[in-house]
């Protein structure tokens, strides 16, 4: 599996020590801080599964406009922590679905 998807499991467990707080917008913030550093530093770009994973949430909510994944999850959900936890279900679901822990 990918080392983004490692990455968030890591921080699934303890989010306050990588973003400071449950939040779902700095787990954002911070995933496409990852990405684009990875990015920079290495000859070999990897867009990870962030750009399915886009298009997977806006399929599953209905969304045919342009929101990000964390606004939409949010969004739908009733508290940031609620939206943090649902984050964490989508994306087990999401990786389930196209047998990405394969």
């Amino acid at each position: 599996m990918d080392l983004l998807y490692n990455k968030i499991q890591q921080m699934k467990k303890r989010p306050g020590l990588y973003i400071g707080k449950t939040s779902l917008f700095f787990l954002q913030a911070y995933l496409n801080g990852y990405v684009a550093y990875h990015n920079e530093v290495n000859v070999e770009q990897n867009y990870f599964f962030l750009p399915q994973f886009q298009e997977y949430i806006q399929k599953r909510f209905k969304i045919e406009i342009t929101h990000s994944w964390a606004d939409i999850i949010t969004f739908h959900s009733s508290s940031d922590d609620a939206a943090f936890d649902a984050f964490y279900q989508l994306l087990d679901d999401f990786v389930s679905e196209n047998k990405l822990n394969e």
